[in-house]
């Protein structure tokens, strides 16, 4: 940075010295033709004095200045690393975010499928329960419609005969005799006989 400092410098000291040099030159040519030569001295010694205080403040403020200038550079240069390594932090960290984020629709989309799928089967579940308990109502309903169909015969069954008996007793005494009485009480003796032997 010194060397920066120095290389700036000179050149300047260079320009300045001619931009002196030119200034009092033409005033000095325009003064030999002129009688009054107390202006031009006093540009003269204007010039000679701000060249020595140009010379002084080089001496002896040159080394603090550039000391100044190097502390601002330096300043400068640690702010410039600092905001650097905190824009590398805020990559990392906006990396690190977009990773979540890929990572967080990637979950979601886990859980929806998930969702999904537990959502299906409850639906399969419900049919087939549907199913289940339809089958199970429309074998109750055969049980039941078996049910009265044989209750219902039974019914038919007990009234035949009743009818049958009923009108087997407005027909058999007049067409039964004495001798078919006894022949039919006989028949019934026997078989309850033939029931109480061991």
């Amino acid at each position: 940075m010194k060397t920066l400092a120095i290389k700036y410098w000179k050149p300047v000291m260079v320009w300045l010295f001619y931009g002196i040099l030119l200034l009092t030159a033409t005033d000095a040519l325009a003064a030999e033709s002129s009688s009054n030569w107390r202006p031009t001295y006093d540009l003269v010694m204007r010039w000679l004095n701000f060249g020595i205080l140009i010379l002084l403040f080089f001496k002896y403020a040159r080394k603090p200045l550039s000391a100044f200038l190097n502390g601002k550079a330096r300043q400068i240069e640690v702010s410039i690393k600092r905001v650097e390594e905190e824009k590398d932090v805020l990559k990392t960290r906006i990396q690190e975010l977009l990773n979540e984020r890929k990572e967080g629709r990637k979950h979601l989309g886990q859980i929806r499928d998930r969702f999904i799928s537990q959502g299906e089967r409850k639906k399969q579940k419900i049919i087939d329960d549907a199913k289940k308990e339809s089958r199970l109502l429309l074998e109750g309903a055969q049980r039941k419609v078996a049910y009265e169909m044989a209750s219902a015969r039974d019914r038919l069954k007990i009234e035949m005969v009743d009818q049958a008996i009923e009108l087997a007793m407005q027909k058999l005494p007049q067409l039964m005799t004495d001798d078919d009485t006894q022949q039919s009480l006989k028949t019934y003796l026997d078989g309850i006989h033939s029931l109480s032997k061991p």
